[in-house]
């Protein structure tokens, strides 16, 4: 394989479509020895290692790729943190990092996973505000929330 950045995220990303997650894994891997200092290669370390069940280490990659991120490239990388915080049932640190993106910029993507921690967590008063938003943001996606969760 090549030694280019470029070459380490098509590659990554290419393994990641086709579903190949170890692969996708040793390559971002090797991204990260390679340039351990670009937020990409933490957050496609994250996306494989999420993949393989690897939560820990799916958690740990998502928070260095935010803490590296800047302007929109914090909103994927937030998500990509908090989902594997999900797995882990580590609800208030996934809260707190959707929290700080949902302060930057909404989206429809981040109010509806802060309603799904909110259900965790059994704050039916959080999730509340956050589904009122999410239909604020789009009206079909937060009925469809809302059904999915009553149903």
């Amino acid at each position: 394989m090549e030694t280019s950045k470029n070459s380490y995220i098509a590659q990554t990303t290419a393994y990641l479509k086709n579903k190949n997650y170890e692969k996708a894994y040793s390559c971002a891997k090797e991204l990260l020895q390679a340039f351990p200092g670009e937020m990409v290669g933490h957050y496609l370390a994250s996306a494989s290692a999420f993949w393989l069940k690897k939560y820990d280490e799916s958690a740990l990659e998502a928070k260095r790729a935010f803490n590296k991120a800047s302007g929109d490239d914090m909103i994927p990388c937030a998500i990509m943190a908090a989902t594997a915080y999900y797995e882990l049932s580590q609800y208030d640190k996934g809260m707190e990092i959707l929290r700080f993106v949902e302060n930057r910029k909404m989206s429809e993507g981040i109010e509806r996973l802060m309603f799904i921690f909110s259900l965790a967590k059994n704050d039916g008063r959080e999730a509340a505000v956050h589904l009122n938003e999410l239909y604020r943001l789009n009206e079909e996606a937060a009925r469809e929330m809302l059904i999915r969760y009553l149903g």
